[in-house]
C-alpha cells in the first residue's frame, strides 16, 4: 500500500484503532472523531512526513493531507481495521455525547461537540452541511465543468446552441444539477445514519411529477387538516437535507419500538406513512424558505455594501480555511440554483490565486536548492489548480507575510470583481481549470481575465516587497 507508513503513524500517534469512534474525510482532511483527545498526540502528528497540519476543530481531529486524502484515507480504515464512514465501536455514541441534544445526534460532533459551549450548534450544523454536500460535489464539479465547455463552444460559434451535440452534452451536464435533491438526499442519508435508498426517496417525494408540473395550477393541494404548498424543488438542497433529517428523526423511533422481526416491513411503511406528509406540508417549505432567505441575505450584503463586501469576503477565504470554516458551497450552490449565477464561489478562486502570488513571491527570497524553496514553488503551482492548503500550512502560515500578502491581494480582487461584476454560471473547482464556467457570451469572461491578473500579481507584489530575502 502506498501510503500505509503514514496511515500507521497517524495511527500511533491518536491511541489506536481502539479510540477512533468515526473516521472520514473531506476534500484535504482525514477527519476523526475520538473517545479521548488526551490519547492524541498532537505534536507527534504534526511532526508526520505527509502530514501539512493537525487541526483540533468541530469536535474532531482534523489531519491536513492534501488532495490525495481519499487514497490515504482508504488505507487508514484498511490499516485500523475500521468500516469507512462508520462507527467503529457499538457501545460508544459519538452523535449523543455525554450531553447530546437532537442536534448533536443527528448532525454529529460526537462528547466534545457536545460540551463546545453556546455556540457549539453552529459549528455541528456548518460541518453536517459540508459533510453532506462535499460527497455530492465531485458529480456537481463535473457537470459545472462540462457546462462550461459546451458554454464557451457556443459562445465563440462552432456549434449552434440547438445542435444535437450540443443538446446531449447539456444533457449530460444539466444532470446532476437538475436531479441534485436526489444526489444531496443520499449523501444526507449517510450523514443522518439511515438508509441511503430512504435518502432517495424523501428526494422522490419533494421532485414527485405532479408536484414539479405545478398541478394543473394548483397553489396547494388539500391533505387532511392542512394544505401541502406547490413548489418546485428542482436544484434545490435545504428541503431534501431537512427532510430526510425529520424522516431519520421519526423512523429511529419507530424503529426502536417494533420488534426485529418485523421492522423491515413496518419500520419504513410506518415512518413513509408519517413523515410523508410533514415533509411535504411543513419541511420542504421551510427549507425552501431557508434558501431564498439566505439568498436574499447574502445578495443584499453584497449588492449594498458592494466592493466592500468582496474585499471583505475574499480578504478573510484564507483564514476560513485555516481554521476549518466551512459549508460556503451550500450557498453558493442555492445561489446558482435558484439565480442561474453565483457571486461568491469566485472570490474563492481569487484568493486561491492570491495565495498562488503570495507563495510563488516569497520562493524567490528563499536559498537555493532548500526545501522550503521548492515546497514553496510546488504549493504556489499547486494553488493555481483550486488546491491551496498545501500552500498556507507549509509556507503562508509559517512565514506570516506570504498569508497578509494573499488575504491584501484577494480583499483588492473581490473589491474589483465586484466593481465589473463578475459571476460564474457553474459550479467548478476554484482554480484556473474553471474558466470556462465564466462564459456567458458577453464580457464576464473578459472581467475576470482582469480580476485574475489583478488577484494574482497585487498579491506577488505585496509578498515580495515584504518578504525578507535568506541570507545565502
Amino acid at each position: 500500500m502506498e501510503y500505509e507508513e503514514l496511515c500507521r503513524n497517524i495511527l500511533d500517534n491518536i491511541g489506536e484503532s481502539d479510540n477512533i469512534v468515526q473516521a472520514f474525510h473531506c476534500i484535504t482532511r482525514l477527519r476523526l472523531i475520538v473517545k479521548d483527545k488526551d490519547k492524541v498526540d498532537f505534536d507527534g502528528l504534526k511532526k508526520i512526513e505527509g502530514v501539512l497540519q493537525v487541526l483540533d476543530a468541530a469536535g474532531q481531529v482534523q489531519i491536513v493531507i492534501g488532495t490525495q486524502v481519499e487514497d490515504v484515507y482508504h488505507e487508514f480504515c484498511e490499516v485500523a481495521g475500521i468500516p469507512e464512514g462508520g462507527s467503529v465501536d457499538a457501545d460508544y455514541d459519538p452523535e449523543k455525547g455525554d450531553e447530546g441534544d437532537i442536534l448533536t445526534q443527528t448532525m454529529g460532533g460526537g462528547s466534545d461537540a457536545a460540551k463546545g459551549g453556546r455556540f457549539a450548534w453552529v459549528t455541528r450544523l456548518l460541518d453536517a452541511l459540508a459533510a453532506i454536500v462535499t460527497p455530492a460535489l465531485y458529480g456537481i464539479i463535473a457537470g459545472g465543468m462540462l457546462k462550461g465547455v459546451t458554454a464557451t463552444i457556443v459562445a465563440f460559434g462552432w456549434l449552434s446552441s440547438k445542435d444535437p451535440n450540443i443538446v446531449v452534452l447539456n444533457a449530460v451536464a444539466d444532470a446532476p444539477f437538475y436531479f441534485m435533491p436526489f444526489i444531496i438526499g443520499y449523501s444526507s442519508a449517510n450523514r443522518f445514519k439511515v438508509n441511503p435508498a430512504f435518502g432517495l426517496c424523501v428526494a422522490g417525494m419533494i421532485m414527485y411529477p405532479t408536484f414539479m408540473s405545478n398541478a394543473d395550477g394548483l397553489t396547494s393541494l388539500p391533505f387532511l387538516f392542512f394544505n401541502i404548498p406547490i413548489i418546485n424543488y428542482k436544484n434545490t438542497i435545504f428541503p431534501v437535507i431537512l427532510g430526510v433529517w425529520v424522516f431519520s428523526l421519526i423512523f429511529r423511533l419507530i424503529d426502536k419500538h417494533i420488534h426485529k422481526n418485523i421492522r423491515i416491513v413496518f419500520s419504513g411503511f410506518l415512518a413513509f406513512l408519517i413523515a410523508g406528509p410533514i415533509i411535504l406540508a411543513f419541511v420542504a417549505p421551510l427549507g425552501n424558505w431557508i434558501g431564498v432567505a439566505m439568498a436574499s441575505f447574502f445578495g443584499t450584503f453584497f449588492t449594498v455594501a458592494g466592493p466592500l463586501a468582496g474585499a471583505l469576503f475574499c480578504g478573510i477565504i484564507p483564514l476560513t480555511i485555516i481554521f476549518g470554516i466551512k459549508g460556503w458551497s451550500v450557498v453558493e450552490l442555492d445561489n446558482l440554483s435558484r439565480l442561474g449565477y453565483d457571486y461568491m464561489l469566485p472570490n474563492f478562486f481569487y484568493s486561491n490565486l492570491a495565495v498562488s502570488g503570495a507563495v510563488l513571491a516569497a520562493s524567490l527570497k528563499l536559498k537555493q536548492g532548500t526545501s522550503s524553496k521548492s515546497t514553496a514553488v510546488s504549493t504556489g503551482l499547486l494553488a493555481i489548480l483550486g488546491v491551496t492548503e498545501p500552500a498556507l500550512y507549509g509556507i503562508a502560515v509559517p512565514m506570516k507575510v506570504p498569508l497578509y500578502a494573499s488575504m491584501a491581494g484577494g480583499a483588492i480582487a473581490g473589491a474589483v470583481a465586484m466593481l465589473l461584476g463578475v459571476h460564474t454560471y457553474a459550479f467548478s473547482m476554484p482554480g484556473i481549470t474553471s474558466i470556462a464556467t465564466y462564459v456567458d457570451g458577453g464580457s464576464n469572461f473578459f472581467m475576470l481575465l482582469i480580476t485574475m491578473a489583478v488577484a494574482w500579481a497585487s498579491s506577488f507584489a505585496i509578498s515580495y516587497a515584504i518578504t525578507k530575502k535568506e541570507a545565502a
